[in-house]
């Protein structure tokens, strides 16, 4: 039977004058498995929150048609009841949270329904089983990672028991291995439960397995329905073109940075254990490893976020060892995971020159290159929007933007892929390998194994906060393999995941 049943619905942001969703139909059956795709800012995110009722609540929506849900029209509901049937877990997970605990998090709607503390206690061991998260438990979730974050948020829907659940890239964060668990699980308890999963997903690769239907978005239409077996062969992008098979050494002899018997404590916890490596000029170095171990760690220590406990760090001939973040920002462009922790401006084009009006490096010719910079990367007609009026993937293009204007040596890169189509991630992918040509360096936090081939020299694989390899990309995949962590390694099914 029908459980959604969406008629001729449209949408228009306030304030916005052309619709964010147009003329959607759609239909979905109880139980089913559904995947939405399509291009960063092509209306997947909204059709997520319209499904949630979420875009009902202002005085005054513009919107025409009806979304049901079980019968129940959830644009004429508030939201409270909405989110008796529907659970929606965001695609920033800091979104939704609404407390300081891990266990607090999940318990917080389960507390709101009345359920006595037995049943909820069970649910929360349950939902965060099902994410592999339960040591995840008695944690704060300031001390989370990324990728932990989006754990706590995904078990914090799942046990809801909801008849819908809606996860907006709920795997942007997680590392391969993970991501394949949680696919696999929803599949399962789909099942089990009869529970309607509709997945928002750009990493499509991983899902090839479970073949779900597949609901493909552009401008704010529904432009196919199939499945995903039936869909991924109509892919246009030649791998063999888009890979960079022969890359130029742009390497001096001299080091940009040393790390040398590196150790970091954060809350009395140790993070990073005796971590040894030199980064050259020119390169473009892949740091690779599952969620929790160290990664955004040790960029922000590089970045002067956190003083070693022990170790050195000696980099652009000095000691940066207690450098202080201010110092190292004319030297170094960072960008963090989540694009909301370095929006700091109420317009697109004063995000971008912040850090350049700060370096008094503002002039004619900075604001030309603004201009030229977005109309390459799509928000030339954004510029006196506000940012927050972005896409998650259009914020971390803004991001990179404002980290690069300045011509920084060094650029710490975490997880920039995050809401970014195959056919982006590829473009920008390949904008950051070119300015690594000209001697700068990129030291990336990523876990798209094909696109570390395609695009860097080395990899930098971190497991329980030590360095587990450390190997030019030829070779380094190899060794992964052979040390058993094979869902890192690349696949040739994620060459035609591009949505």
């Amino acid at each position: 039977m029908s459980l959604i049943k969406i008629d001729d619905f449209s949408y228009i942001y306030p304030g916005e004058q052309t619709p964010a969703l147009l003329d959607i139909n759609m239909t979905v059956d109880q139980g089913e498995f559904i995947v939405i795709a399509g291009a960063s800012g092509s209306g997947k995110s909204t059709l997520g929150k319209a499904l949630a009722g979420f875009l009902f609540q202002d005085e005054k929506p513009q919107y025409t048609g009806k979304i049901l849900v079980n019968g129940t029209d959830l644009t004429q509901v508030p939201l409270f009841h909405a989110s008796r049937r529907v659970a929606y877990a965001q695609q920033n997970p800091e979104d939704q949270f609404c407390t300081l605990s891990v266990l607090d998090e999940i318990a917080f709607a389960l507390e709101n329904t009345c359920l006595q503390p037995d049943e909820i206690e069970q649910r929360i061991d349950q939902a965060l089983a099902v994410v592999k998260g339960l040591n995840l438990k008695d944690r704060l979730l300031a001390t989370l990672s990324g990728g932990e974050k989006q754990k706590v948020a995904i078990a914090s829907m799942l046990a809801l028991s909801p008849d819908v659940l809606i996860l907006d890239e709920p795997t942007s964060n997680l590392d391969p291995g993970a991501t394949q668990h949680v696919f696999e699980t929803l599949y399962s308890l789909r099942k089990q439960k009869d529970l309607t999963v509709i997945i928002i997903e750009h990493k499509l690769s991983q899902l090839m397995g479970l073949n779900p239907k597949l609901f493909v978005i552009d401008k704010g239409r529904i432009i196919s329905e199939t499945r995903l077996h039936e869909y991924l062969p109509q892919s246009d992008i030649n791998i063999t073109e888009m890979m960079l098979t022969q890359k130029q050494s742009y390497w001096s002899n001299h080091s940009l940075l040393d790390v040398s018997h590196l150790h970091v404590n954060i809350n009395g916890r140790e993070i990073l254990h005796e971590i040894n490596f030199n980064i050259y000029p020119g390169e473009f170095v892949a740091i690779m490893g599952p969620n929790g171990s160290g990664k955004s760690t040790l960029l922000q220590t590089l970045m002067g976020f956190h003083q070693p406990a022990h170790g050195n760090l000696l980099g652009f001939n000095n000691d940066l060892t207690k450098a202080k973040t201010s110092s190292l920002v004319k030297d170094i462009g960072f960008i963090f995971q989540n694009p909301d922790h370095q929006i700091f401006t109420q317009s697109v084009r004063d995000e971008a020159i912040l850090t350049v009006k700060n370096l008094n490096l503002i002039n004619d010719l900075m604001h030309e290159k603004v201009n030229e910079y977005m109309d390459e990367i799509g928000l030339y007609a954004r510029l006196d929007d506000h940012p927050q009026r972005l896409s998650f993937g259009e914020k971390r293009r803004l991001n990179l933007i404002a980290a690069i204007l300045h011509n920084p040596k060094l650029l710490l890169i975490d997880e920039f892929l995050i809401g970014q189509d195959m056919r982006n991630a590829h473009k920008w992918m390949r904008c950051l390998w070119e300015y690594t040509r000209d001697g700068h360096t990129i030291l990336m936090v990523n876990h798209h194994a094909m696109l570390t081939q395609a695009y860097c020299d080395r990899v930098i694989f971190l497991d329980a906060g030590s360095v587990i390899v450390d190997a030019p990309v030829s070779s380094a995949f190899t060794t992964l393999e052979a040390l058993g962590y094979r869902p890192f390694i690349p696949h040739k099914e994620e060459i035609l995941a591009y949505a």
